[in-house]
């Protein structure tokens, strides 16, 4: 049986945020899985398509990462504690 990283998502659409927050947001995020859910949800409900995105439309992969940009600025993603 495989083991379960808890740094690394298992859910598809879990691991393609998590890519998108890593490349689009480069000040150091660190999201939960409900924080994925809420930009997941958000995605749906302005028109995303999940289906769409893992066929490759650019669209909606440029309106997930507005998505994601969007939580990024207004503070709804964790972001990653500082170790001085």
């Amino acid at each position: 049986m495989a083991v379960v990283d808890p740094r690394a998502p298992i859910r598809a659409d879990h691991r393609f945020i998590h890519k998108l927050v890593g490349l689009t947001l480069k000040s150091g995020f660190d999201p939960h899985a409900a924080e994925y859910d809420r930009i997941s949800r958000v995605f749906l409900q302005a028109g995303g398509s999940w289906e769409r995105i893992f066929h490759g439309s650019p669209s909606d992969i440029d309106l997930l990462k507005r998505v994601v940009k969007v939580a990024g600025k207004h503070g709804w993603l964790t972001k990653k504690e500082k170790w001085d």
